[in-house]
């Protein structure tokens, strides 16, 4: 069963019997959807948060460019730890998950703007999902950030460690889906949490 999230509506051009022209990547470009996953690996992820927080982002990439969509991967604290771009292959993707490791504090807006410099261009579905377990620190910059960022039509998908956490992101981002949703209750759900942003989003084509 294909998941809930993925595009089901589709516009384009009928068959036709002529060769694919020279700007054919452009035109299937505006109909590919693109994906960043940003996990949050400040201080307070060590230990079993950040494995299940990789563990989560796993399934996630997988079931993103199973459904076609373009996924590249921030990995967040006080700073943007690692970015794998949108344009990055599978391996990459995968490699720097497994390779993540702790940082600093817990700064939204970092990430956000890299989120913005790298899907605000495109075209097509542009999603920026968040995972995080604590405050955000720099609320005011990171909500201006939030709002240019849905300005330029990029939506929000977020999960948080606790109810305080997830409300501070979507308070912060103006996040897509139920407040239930965004929630991941404990340590033992993290992996599902993460994972459940790709089931949980409810695709727009453009």
């Amino acid at each position: 069963m294909a998941a809930g999230w993925v595009r089901r509506n589709y516009d384009g051009v009928g068959v036709t019997q002529y060769r694919p022209g020279p700007h054919l990547r452009e035109v299937q470009e505006h109909y590919l959807g693109k994906v960043l996953l940003c996990i949050d690996v400040s201080g307070s992820m060590s230990g079993e948060p950040l494995r299940q927080a990789v563990l989560g982002g796993l399934g996630f990439v997988q079931e993103a460019l199973g459904a076609a969509y373009r996924c590249g991967l921030l990995l967040w604290s006080d700073k943007v730890d690692v970015h794998v771009p949108l344009t990055a292959r599978k391996g990459k993707v995968l490699a720097a998950l497994h390779n993540a490791s702790i940082c600093g504090g817990t700064r939204l807006a970092p990430a956000l703007h890299v989120a913005i410099a790298e899907l605000a261009p495109l075209a097509g579905d542009r999603v920026c999902c968040i995972f995080s377990d604590g405050d955000i620190s720099d609320t005011q910059r990171a909500a201006q950030l939030a709002e240019r960022a849905r300005s330029a039509g990029i939506r929000f998908v977020v999960r948080g460690l606790g109810a305080c956490a997830a409300a501070a992101l979507s308070d912060v981002v103006g996040a897509d889906g139920d407040a239930t949703e965004q929630v991941v209750t404990d340590i033992g759900h993290v992996r599902g949490g993460i994972a459940s942003m790709a089931r949980s989003l409810r695709g727009r084509s453009r």
